[in-house]
């Protein structure tokens, strides 16, 4: 059965990839020769050498065999594949997130699906794949994580291999004992001993008990250690992290505990890494419907509510934690949508950058608007009267025709440039920065169609390039930038190609060197 298949196989090879079927043949024929049939068998060590650059090329044929250590044996090929293909295109990103999921996630795997296999039938397994890892791949990988270890601890480290943190993983787990890291990958594992001795389980409701009794002032600097520990945390540990931190996210949003889940939120979203390995332990819809449902049942008109402006800071870093987490992972509308079709997310990952002509505003829609633009452009500010009359919910979606309105205004010299780019500086309060990503891609999109475009210039650069930002605001402004950039990068890059003459008052290498550090945010996975 066997033969008259892979002889199907490689005849169709003949006509679509005929090299590739030449080659498959010949690979064959020479395994099956040494192995004798036998689907326990493993290649005979020259011809694994000869394959070791393309793995892929017969692992659809050790797949006939449904033997257990075969199956682990291809799971760990497939995952170091990966990481060498990323580690050859200098993906730093993915060769971060393939680590992680190697050293952290794969033993988790392998415990829950195969763990009745003898640990001395893992090592038998585990030999091949760990020795065929491409040199050349695996060298990029060790030297760029250890240099980012070395950053960390600011001192320099004892060699790094993945291999070996994958085996001390595997050893955490009971899966293999200690001495057959040195039998496969050979060396001194005194090391991983000592690692391995250090290691401690994190017990999640301990943690979860602590973190919810904790007052705020204690709270802040807590979790912002808390998070930042889940991207060095080991195998054990980091799944039992991301599970507290979930855990968290459910219970604060079901309690309207706003102040701290507008913490957490943040700490989340400001680390691009913290978010990637989240996703390897949780789907991101399970992660996301709780805030979801947090934000449509928003209170704002409480009575006894005597900081407004707090209020909409949380809300707004909680919908900045729901955007980062859709743009960045290119989420399903439609999964969203199952999670409440009406609610307010929907319709602000919708039409966040959608100005809506003033004749279709219906009155209150209308006073609102007019409340904000005076607020923004009239000496007394924003009053706490005008965020009561209006919620976190219809500002958000507003603002696109905020901005819209004040640029026509502009350009009709009913108010000068000064004082447009003076009311919009408003947005880069913590209270109202998250609208600016409503704002940039407002601009984004006028911007590659409008014909004057020397004042949204300015207001993108003013938003973009601000002269002075808070402690409290930076974090904030940063996640707006990592989200909007791509998208402002990419229309700045246009005019710049095309524009005749550029207007002088644009700082345009200042704004492009900013939107620079976050363009892999949402194209990278």
């Amino acid at each position: 059965m066997f033969e008259s298949s892979l002889g199907l196989f490689v005849e169709y090879l003949q006509v679509t990839n005929k090299p590739l079927s030449e080659n498959l043949a010949e690979k064959a024929k020479k395994l099956m020769s040494s192995a004798g049939h036998q689907k326990t068998s493993l290649p005979d060590p020259a011809i694994a050498s000869e394959l070791k650059a393309q793995p892929g090329k017969i692992t659809w044929m050790e797949s006939m065999s449904q033997s257990a250590d075969f199956a682990v044996g291809n799971l760990v090929a497939a995952a170091f594949d990966c990481l060498s293909s990323c580690a050859m295109k200098q993906n730093q990103t993915r060769i971060n997130l393939w680590k992680t999921f190697i050293v952290n996630r794969l033993p988790l795997i392998i415990q829950e699906h195969l763990s009745d296999i003898p640990s001395s039938t893992f090592e038998y397994s585990l030999r091949r794949p760990l020795l065929s890892v491409d040199e050349n791949a695996l060298a990029i990988v060790n030297a760029k994580v250890a240099n980012d270890i070395d950053v960390i601890f600011s001192e320099p480290t004892t060699p790094y291999d993945v291999r070996h943190e994958f085996l001390k993983s595997m050893a955490q787990l009971g899966l293999i004992d200690l001495a057959a890291a040195d039998r496969i990958l050979g060396g001194n594992n005194s090391s991983l001993q000592d690692e391995f001795d250090g290691e401690e389980p994190l017990h999640g409701e301990e943690v979860i008990a602590s973190l919810l009794e904790m007052d705020s002032y204690e709270f802040e600097t807590v979790i912002r250690q808390f998070v930042t520990d889940v991207a060095t945390a080991g195998c054990v540990r980091q799944g039992a992290a991301v599970d507290v931190m979930v855990e968290l996210l459910s219970i604060w949003s079901a309690q309207r505990e706003t102040y701290k889940l507008r913490l957490l939120s943040q700490e989340i979203a400001v680390s691009t890494e913290v978010m990637n390995i989240m996703l390897l332990y949780r789907d991101p819809y399970e992660i996301l419907r709780p805030l979801i449902t947090c934000l449509d049942v928003w209170s704002y008109e409480d009575e006894s509510m005597i900081d407004f402006q707090d209020n909409y800071t949380d809300f707004g870093l909680i919908l900045l934690l729901i955007c980062s987490f859709y743009y960045h992972f290119h989420l399903d509308l439609g999964e969203i949508a199952s999670l409440n079709g009406n609610s307010f997310c929907m319709k602000y990952l919708t039409s966040s950058g959608v100005a809506h002509p003033i004749e279709s505003l219906g009155q209150e829609s209308s006073d609102l608007l007019g409340g904000w633009i005076m607020g923004l452009f009239d000496t007394n500010g924003i009053s706490d009267d005008m965020m009561r009359s209006c919620s976190p919910m219809d500002y958000s979606l507003l603002v696109p025709t905020v901005v819209q309105q004040s640029v026509a205004a502009c350009n009709k010299n009913f108010m000068d440039i000064d004082t447009l780019k003076g009311g919009l500086e408003y947005f880069l309060q913590p209270f109202l920065l998250s609208s600016v990503l409503g704002a940039l891609h407002w601009l984004t999109h006028e911007l590659w169609t409008l014909r004057e475009i020397d004042v949204p210039l300015q207001i993108l650069q003013a938003l973009i390039i601000p002269q002075f930002l808070s402690d409290e605001a930076r974090p904030i402004h940063k996640i707006v930038l990592r989200i909007g950039a791509l998208s402002v990068y990419n229309v700045t890059q246009e005019i710049l190609r095309k524009a005749t003459q550029l207007p002088d008052t644009i700082n345009f290498n200042g704004i492009m060197d900013t939107l620079t550090p976050h363009l892999q945010f949402r194209k990278e996975l």
